[in-house]
């Protein structure tokens, strides 16, 4: 009875939240504050609804940008196993869609749905669905008991689930339980494969597979980040990448105090999300510091001063690039409790890597990390301006840092191949007449 509580409210509560929802899409000035609304209303555009229709289809969702960039391999793999499928890739931003349909593996974009139960209805309805495929933490209760209803397969890649989220789940366990009982889950690590179980997953469907973000490829620079290069000559640069607000600050306030003893370093911030690049642009200026944004810099419209200088980074892409131009990273997200971000992009460019104390979305490779000599966890701003400072005083232990991070990198590839068998024996299970767990 409880369980059946649970669901009914869960149910309820999306409902109406997708009735306000549809209420705030057609208000004045809805476009401008929230972008992506309307696409979240289930119904597709007519030109989408007829890719949809095309055929089979497979259906990849990633929540975020660095989701999606982590899952492009799956999915050029994907596409060549599975050929003449009509492969479609979801996200929950206008930033990470704008992504999506730039993806040449994708043959359709669109942004996830409201959780809501006719709302899911509307957005299926097009599709022929071979399988739904969806990333570390996207677990959508109303969408994938739809999907079992309709016998389509759900695959959890590259999943993980921290302590706090587990924690917080607790209560809802019989709500996650029906929706994960049939999903296959392809799990980071261990710990997360015992905390999706207790969640409610079938344990004869969960697998260990690694984090598909091990094997993403390095792409070839853009040209701007060549003539950013050339721009720097020689010059150090601190990377402060995917920073939250009071991050940005505790940056700001290190570089201040360490750029007189080192007057060759220069700041680069790259803030987690792009609409905050106005206010932390602002924030550079008020610090009395020189601001030029990379889209600027790179267009050739503003040249690099000689003096102290704080680059900003505008534009979606170029992060990992940069951290390959840069002398130490400090990986946001972390300083506030967000979670922390992406610390394998810095340590496949070799760099030495700082993160704060809240790393709960990637503690089993921050510890690794740790282990191996390559990272360094700050507890405060001030630890912060004192690591930064200890590693721009020390050639020779920060290569030796960012070596180490390198070797942790190249370690734990092979999550791929793994994610594909797996995936690859679901599907021929679920084609099969008398198909079991998998």
């Amino acid at each position: 009875m409880t369980g059946s509580l649970v669901r009914a409210a869960y149910g309820a509560g999306m409902t109406v939240a997708a009735m306000l929802a549809a209420i705030g899409a057609h208000l004045p000035g809805a476009k401008r504050r929230w972008p992506t609304l309307a696409g979240r209303l289930g119904k597709l555009p007519a030109p989408e609804r007829a890719a949809a229709q095309g055929g089979d289809a497979i259906w990849l969702h990633a929540a975020s940008v660095g989701e999606l960039v982590a899952v492009r391999p799956l999915l050029a793999r994907l596409r060549e196993r599975f050929p003449g499928r009509v492969f479609v890739v979801s996200t929950l931003t206008g930033t990470g869609l704008a992504l999506a349909r730039e993806l040449s593996e994708a043959h359709l974009a669109c942004l996830f749905p409201l959780d809501a139960p006719a709302t899911v209805r509307r957005r299926l309805e097009p599709f022929r669905l071979e399988a739904f495929l969806f990333t570390e933490t996207e677990i959508w209760p109303s969408f994938l008991a739809a999907l079992a209803g309709r016998g389509v397969p759900a695959i959890l890649v590259s999943g993980r689930v921290s302590a706090r989220t587990a924690g917080r789940a607790w209560g809802l366990r019989p709500l996650y339980r029906r929706g994960l009982t049939p999903v296959t889950c392809c799990m980071q690590t261990e710990e997360d494969a015992r905390r999706i179980v207790a969640l409610g997953a079938d344990p004869r469907r969960v697998h260990v597979a690694g984090s598909l973000k091990f094997d993403v490829g390095t792409a070839p620079p853009p040209a701007e980040i060549a003539q950013l290069g050339a721009a720097l000559a020689g010059r150090r640069l601190i990377v402060g990448g995917s920073t939250h607000r009071g991050e940005d600050e505790a940056l700001l306030d290190a570089y201040r105090a360490l750029v007189t003893a080192h007057p060759d370093v220069v700041l680069l911030l790259a803030p987690r999300h792009r609409e905050r690049v106005a206010a932390v642009e602002s924030a550079v200026t008020s610090a009395g510091l020189p601001c030029l944004r990379y889209s600027r810099l790179a267009a050739g419209r503003v040249v690099l001063p000689p003096g102290p200088a704080v680059l900003l980074l505008d534009v979606v892409g170029p992060l990992a690039h940069c951290y390959a131009l840069g002398w130490v990273a400090f990986v946001g997200g972390s300083l506030v409790p967000a979670g922390g971000h992406n610390v394998l992009e810095p340590a496949r460019a070799a760099r030495p890597i700082l993160v704060g104390p809240h790393t709960e979305h990637s503690a089993a490779l921050v510890a690794r990390l740790a282990a191996a000599g390559g990272l360094v966890r700050v507890e405060s701003p001030a630890a912060l301006t004192a690591a930064l400072g200890a590693l721009l005083g020390d050639v020779e232990r920060t290569t030796a840092m960012g070596q180490r991070a390198r070797a942790v990198a190249e370690s734990g590839r092979g999550a791929l191949e793994r994610h594909v068998k797996i995936i690859a024996a679901r599907l021929t299970a679920a084609r099969a007449p008398d198909a079991s767990t998998a």
